[in-house]
């Protein structure tokens, strides 16, 4: 007898400060990028804060962010050589956004990169849609979720 196993991948949404964002990306692709590998592990005790809390600002289901100081940080132990290395070229129009994220078939802990550059990950962003006025006031209301399940 053949078990088939069927993987539902999740879909769900966020709303998020698209500096945040963008941040939070950021770093992501510099650690993935970095010779030698940077995991979160090893950026946690490079910058200061727990394993556990880095883990969750690089999980977009979780509401925890990078303050300023930590950035000051994280340029250090990535060897960058000027903060500009960790923001967005532009000023973005924007300033909230939601961001919807698909589930990956195959995850590993440690980011990788396939073979276009592109990092492998458990989550990958798949739209990003400014919020509209009528949604803005939603959310100052606090009406809107931070997060949203799509499908299952």
């Amino acid at each position: 007898m053949i078990a088939y196993i069927l993987y539902l991948r999740m879909r769900f949404e966020i709303i998020i400060s698209y500096l945040d964002y963008h941040i939070i990306e950021r770093v992501i692709e510099l650690r993935a990028k970095s010779k030698p590998y940077v995991g979160q592990v090893a950026l946690a005790h490079k910058i200061g804060v727990s394993e556990g809390y880095m883990g969750k600002i690089e999980n977009p289901k979780d509401h925890a962010k990078y303050n300023i100081r930590m950035l000051g940080r994280v340029a250090i132990a990535l060897g960058l050589k000027s903060y500009r290395d960790l923001f967005p070229d532009k000023v973005y129009e924007n300033d909230l956004v939601r961001v919807v994220y698909e589930e990956s078939k195959s995850y590993s802990s440690k980011h990788k990169l396939d073979k276009n550059g592109k990092i492998l990950r458990r989550y990958s962003p798949i739209s990003i849609t400014p919020l509209n006025e009528d949604e803005i006031e939603q959310w100052k209301e606090g009406e809107l979720k931070y997060m949203t399940v799509i499908e299952k």
